[in-house]
């Protein structure tokens, strides 16, 4: 059954359901839709929707879930599920029957969609921010141990001056610092929950959203329903910050490549 399916009599056109599907791109937010959904399980309980024995069925269905994604990835080639959404409610329900409807009370797929989003980017930003400080500090490590080994430096594709070895790989590690220090700002923004803000105008549930957004590791729940529903600017921020250092990914390789030239 289709989350949206009480509002139409008849179904949607085959060509235009397969076309409107977004599952084979967002399955990679499971993770994601799965931490999100136990955090409002919990205040769903905490709001009288669900009882203890519910909850511990809904978040014992979930956990399997992500248990069966994450050891066959053949589990998520679901033709019929529209998106992660609808795709993690089928298969609650089918796992421990209608209490898996009861997970929908109170929210939206608009909201799901922005908290899914910002806990994936705030983890994208965790893992290369990562990645981009061990590999600062090998620069760091290899310009010390370069001492005052000198190198041409190029302008216009032509040796231009000698500099140290260790000045070169250090302008790399002031690069990747800048970059680094974008995604720290970007998760700065993206760090803020959107759940209990339904559709657009907030849940008609009393919803504890200081409690969601601190179980999802989040700094505070978002200040506005409207605005935290529709941005996606912490999206585009986080891409842009990507591009740069591809940018600078790229310059290396390209400087790289015109030192193993015989030019």
């Amino acid at each position: 059954m289709k989350m949206w399916s009480g509002r139409f009599r008849q179904p949607l056109d085959p060509a235009f359901e397969q076309w409107q599907r977004s599952f084979e791109f967002d399955c990679r937010l499971i993770e994601c839709e799965l931490e999100a959904s136990a955090a409002h399980a919990r205040a769903l309980t905490k709001a009288g929707v669900l009882s203890a024995e519910e909850l511990e069925s809904v978040l014992r269905g979930l956990d399997q879930i992500g248990e069966k994604a994450a050891e066959s990835p053949e589990f998520l080639n679901d033709s019929e599920a529209e998106d992660v959404h609808h795709f993690v409610e089928k298969q609650l329900v089918g796992l421990i029957g209608d209490a898996g409807y009861k997970l929908h009370s109170g929210r939206s797929r608009n909201e799901q969609i922005a908290t899914d989003l910002r806990l994936y980017v705030r983890a994208g930003c965790d893992e290369i921010g990562e990645a981009l400080s061990t590999l600062i500090a090998i620069l760091l490590d290899r310009a010390e141990q370069a001492g005052q080994a000198p190198m041409p430096a190029y302008t216009h594709m032509q040796r231009a001056e000698p500099v140290l070895v260790a000045h070169w790989l250090l302008a790399y590690a002031e690069m990747l610092l800048r970059d680094r220090d974008r995604l720290s700002d970007c998760r700065k923004r993206a760090n803020c929950c959107p759940l209990g803000s339904a559709a657009v105008a907030g849940s008609t549930l009393p919803l504890d959203r200081e409690l969601m957004a601190s179980e999802l590791g989040f700094d505070s729940p978002t200040a506005n329903s409207i605005d935290a529903t529709s941005d996606r600017d912490f999206v585009l921020e986080f891409v842009n910050a990507l591009s740069m250092l591809a940018l600078h990914l790229s310059r290396w390789a390209e400087e790289m490549l015109m030192f193993s030239s015989q030019a």
